[in-house]
Parts: C-alpha cells; structure tokens; sequence
C-alpha cells in the first residue's frame, strides 16, 4: 500500500494510502469517521471486498488529531473535512477515474461537498443528519447510493430516514445496530456486517 502525503491550505495535512493501481482500475474513495478509521471492521472489509472486486481503494487520513478536532469550531471542522476532500479529489482525478465513494460518519461531510463535483454513486455509512448540507445532498444527489444506518444510532432516527426517500437512493436499516454498526452481541455483529457487505456488493454491481 503506498502512502501519499499531499498539502491542504488552511487545514492539517491531508495524506491517502493507495491499495492497487489507480491508472488501471477503477477508484473508490473511503472517507472514514472521527473515531471510525479504516481499521475498524465495517471499512476495512469495505476495503476488501472492493479489492477483491479490482477496484483500487483509496484511504483518506485528515491529518487532524481527536484533540485538535475537540477544540476547533463547528465551521474550522467542516472547513477541514471539506479541504480534506477537495485536496483528495483532485488527486483522484489526476491518478485515475473515481467511480465510487465511501464516507463513515464524519466523512458524509466530504461526501456532500463532492456532490457537485462528483457524478458517481457513493455510499452513506451513518450519515450525520445533523448537518443541512448532508442531509440536503442525500435527497438531491442525481448519482445512485446506499445509506447505512443503525436502528439503535440516534443520529439516524427512522423519521429522519423517510424523509430523505428519492429514487436511487437504497436504505440499509441495521436492526440493534449503534453508530458503530455493531450491536452488544459480537456473533450478532458478525451477522449485520454480513448484512452490509452483501447490500454493497449489490450496490457497486447494479449503479
């Protein structure tokens, strides 16, 4: 896996790692969460099944720490997900074709920034609703998507959820599941990823 470290004005320095070969196959692009990286499981076997699948997968790294993010403003952290996301877009473009993208949480705020600028089907892992510019984007986004959301995670609450109904967009509704997609029951949680995973292999083959 390489390591890209690329510059991002006025936010902590964005770097990616590359999985495969971006001028030859097609990209997908992870956006992780706060708290949620790719090592956790939901992204990292995201990231195999898509290799497994010959896609090249890129990893997006903020630069920023839990503490720096703590003491920032709601505006400075949205500024450097959205730096983030611009800095890692026009590499993408520039190394290959992205075809997909991935955000986790957090990384749903990159996701509704490239709305605009990137025509391709994305994946909303436990979107933050809270935010008027990722819920604004799940309804007008003409690309296709899966939503993921836990039926435990407040942060999706099921009337949140049919609000944001559109053609093209298809909903996965993790039962118990948190925020972390995960429920109490590790054998359970093996189930729900599973759940995951098959919906995003239908979802990558049909869009």
């Amino acid at each position: 896996m390489e390591r890209v470290e690329l510059g991002t004005e006025g936010a902590p320095g964005t770097s990616l790692k590359v999985d495969g070969n971006a001028s030859d196959e097609p990209l997908a692009m992870v956006f992780p969460g706060l708290r949620y990286g790719p090592e956790r499981p939901v992204l990292h076997f995201t990231h195999r099944l898509l290799r497994r699948q010959g896609w090249t997968v890129v990893e997006v790294d903020y630069g920023f720490t839990l503490e720096a993010f703590a003491a920032a403003s709601e505006g400075e952290r949205e500024g450097w997900v959205t730096a983030a996301a611009a800095t890692a877009w026009t590499w993408a473009r520039s190394a290959g074709t992205p075809k997909l993208l991935v955000g986790k949480s957090l990384g749903t705020l990159a996701l509704a920034w490239l709305l605009e600028r990137a025509n391709v089907p994305k994946v909303w892992l436990t979107p933050l609703l809270r935010s008027d510019d990722v819920a604004h984007a799940l309804v007008r986004d003409a690309e296709p998507g899966l939503l993921v959301a836990g039926e435990a995670d407040p942060a999706t609450p099921p009337e949140a959820l049919r609000d944001l109904a559109r053609p093209g967009l298809y909903t996965l509704v993790l039962p118990r599941a948190g925020h972390d997609l995960e429920s109490e029951d590790p054998l359970a949680s093996l189930e729900l990823l599973k759940d995951y995973l098959l919906a995003l292999t239908a979802f990558v083959e049909n869009a």
